[in-house]
């Protein structure tokens, strides 16, 4: 079914182009939540822990909806359909949002509606532009992935920069309006932007067949599949647990606001340039290498950040090395997937690896350290916790294919 197509150079940059505006309208939402929680209890005095109790469920349907999502997608290869209605869904909860800000007395179910569906909006971007990436790259796919990585990084930076300073000029209600009204016209421009790949859709009528034949292979990679989604999941409840409590845990140290938000600013900055350079390191030497070289050095890193003490130049280099390796997940994991599973199933596969094993991890990895701190463990000793979950995850690193014996495995398959 069409597994080596030659796409020009104008091809190639028109999805790599259109695949980053969608990375990055997608990322500039993932602080969202976190943005809207300061309002929501300092407006309406709703509870950090019933605000994390949301961002929790978000999450897990976000990760447990990226397996289906991608599974109607390599049925039908409708990447840039799926795309569309994700943006959409993700602008409508955001106009919801916005309406829980009109009084009181609807703010919190509203909120909760909109979260639930924020999660479903979320679920479609990664697996869908990794899936775009291997169509027109092909083989060279793990570097276009690092650089339109590095366009979802910018977009999860610039968030609170853009967003909080709209809130003070127009307020919550009509900020939240402009950020949704951008979420579907984005949406919408990249449908139309990606335009000439509607080409390689499968026609209705041999769905059913290509149905049947994605789960016979699927059901040949389940295994390595299944170790592949144990380690991420791991490895992201570490990443994704200590990231959220990150802005209170620098603050407890430094003592200023301002110092923090330097700090972690200059950090998470690391990744514009980590995920380029990893994504190619993916594509020369393998995914496999790539994987263990940035969950060890991600974790070596964060024990020099606990060690680092109050000096905000000492927290400031060591985070940064962390985020520099460890926000590298998506050309380093969907660069993997795309090496070691045929094209037929690489959304499917992209979908498990992201959704269950690094959005679901994620959350589960909030729902350990919110029990932890429920039980009046220090935000410190938690933090040393959840990086044992990061060594952890090196233990299922051998049992990994290497991209050679992937290669074999994916011949005989065909």
């Amino acid at each position: 079914m069409d597994t080596n197509i030659a796409f020009s150079g104008e091809a190639k940059i028109r999805s790599l182009v259109y695949t980053s505006l969608g990375h990055f309208t997608n990322d500039f939402n993932i602080l969202l939540f976190s943005v809207l929680i300061t309002y929501y209890h300092s407006d309406f005095g709703i509870s950090l822990a019933l605000l994390g109790a949301v961002a929790i469920i978000y999450s897990i349907i976000s990760g447990l909806l990226s397996t289906p999502v991608g599974r109607y997608a390599d049925k039908t290869r409708r990447y840039r359909f799926l795309m569309m209605v994700g943006f959409i869904i993700l602008g409508v909860s955001i106009y919801l949002f916005a309406l829980s800000f009109v009084s009181a007395r609807i703010a919190l179910p509203v909120m909760i509606v909109a979260s639930i569906l924020f999660g479903f909006g979320q679920a479609f971007y990664h697996p869908l532009g990794s899936s775009i990436l291997n169509l027109t790259y092909g083989n060279g796919s793990a570097s276009a992935l690092g650089i339109n990585g590095a366009f979802g990084s910018i977009g999860r930076s610039a968030l609170p920069v853009i967003l909080v300073p709209l809130i003070i000029l127009v307020g919550e209600k009509y900020a939240l309006v402009i950020l949704g009204t951008y979420m579907i016209l984005a949406g919408i421009i990249i449908y139309a932007g990606l335009g000439f790949i509607r080409e390689h859709e499968i026609p209705e009528k041999s769905r059913s067949a290509s149905s049947s034949k994605n789960r016979d292979m699927l059901s040949r990679y389940s295994g390595v599949l299944a170790i592949i989604v144990a380690m991420v999941f791991i490895r992201a409840m570490f990443l994704t647990g200590t990231t959220t409590y990150i802005s209170q845990f620098v603050l407890d140290r430094v003592k200023s606001e301002t110092i923090m938000s330097i700090v972690l600013t200059v950090s998470f900055l690391t990744a514009v340039g980590g995920q380029p350079y990893f994504g190619r390191l993916t594509q020369r030497h393998g995914g496999k290498v790539t994987i263990g070289l940035t969950t060890g050095l991600s974790t070596l890193f964060f024990i020099f950040f606990m060690l680092a003490g109050t000096n905000p130049i000492i927290n400031t280099v060591t985070y940064a090395l962390y985020v520099f390796t460890a926000f590298s997940g998506f050309p380093v994991l969907m660069g993997y997937v795309n090496q070691i599973v045929p094209r037929d199933i690489s959304t499917t596969a992209g979908g498990m690896v992201w959704g269950l094993g690094n959005t679901v991890g994620g959350g589960i990895g909030i729902a350990v350290i919110s029990v932890l701190l429920y039980f009046h463990i220090t935000l410190a000793e938690t933090m040393w916790i959840m990086t044992i979950f990061g060594a952890v995850s090196l233990v299922l690193f051998p049992f990994i294919p290497s991209k050679d014996a992937a290669a074999r495995l994916k011949a005989s398959s065909t």
